[in-house]
């Protein structure tokens, strides 16, 4: 799952939404540097990564792309269901998308100092986008997708990605409305499990 996802799966503690945002940035094992609780939500990202990876539903969702688009097929299946999970919001959050988002930019600036420059640097530029509000916007799924692609160093068609999600849209969607309930039920079962650990 993209940013979105990670921010509503962990907004439950404050820790595991800084956790969750640094799951994009903190790669390799875990040493105790940072307190516990970020370092949970660091675990929780990529547990849902994993899970999310590994998903039956996620699985029929990168199949449903054309051929040249598989090898990237997750990114994007990540990107969309952000998409999904921005315009179906109230459905699954008591809060208006606006709130949630100053909320959660709230939190992050409030945790500066536990972030590494480079997502102090990508929090800013997400904080001045208004990026999660934007999500909301199909046009903002195609612009997502070049900017990946300018920042893949291999040769990709991330580039022509959109009209892959036009022609699969209501499936995508229906694959949406099917998977997330289920990865909801598996953060809140990590979450009440993890004891801290």
């Amino acid at each position: 799952m993209n940013h979105l996802a990670h921010f509503f799966l962990a907004a439950e503690s404050g820790e595991l939404l800084v956790g969750g945002f640094l799951g994009d940035f903190v790669k390799g094992q875990l040493k105790g540097e940072r307190c516990t609780a970020i370092e949970n939500g660091i675990r929780l990202h990529r547990a849902i990564d994993a899970y999310t990876d590994k998903h039956e539903i996620t699985r029929i969702s990168q199949k449903r792309y054309g051929k040249r688009f598989r090898r990237f097929s997750s990114i994007m299946t990540d990107v969309i269901f952000d998409h999904f999970l921005a315009v179906r919001w109230r459905e699954y959050h008591s809060d208006e998308l606006y709130t949630f988002s100053n909320n959660t930019f709230s939190t992050l600036s409030q945790n500066r100092e536990h972030l590494p420059p480079n997502a102090i640097k990508a929090f800013e530029r997400m904080q001045c986008s208004n990026v999660l509000l934007k999500y909301r916007d199909p046009e903002f799924v195609d612009r997502t997708f070049r900017y990946l692609s300018g920042r893949l160093r291999r040769d990709n068609p991330l580039a022509e990605a959109y009209e892959q999600f036009l022609v699969n849209r209501d499936k995508l969607d229906s694959d949406f409305i099917e998977f997330f309930p289920e990865l909801t039920h598996f953060t809140n079962e990590w979450i009440a499990n993890s004891n801290g650990h």
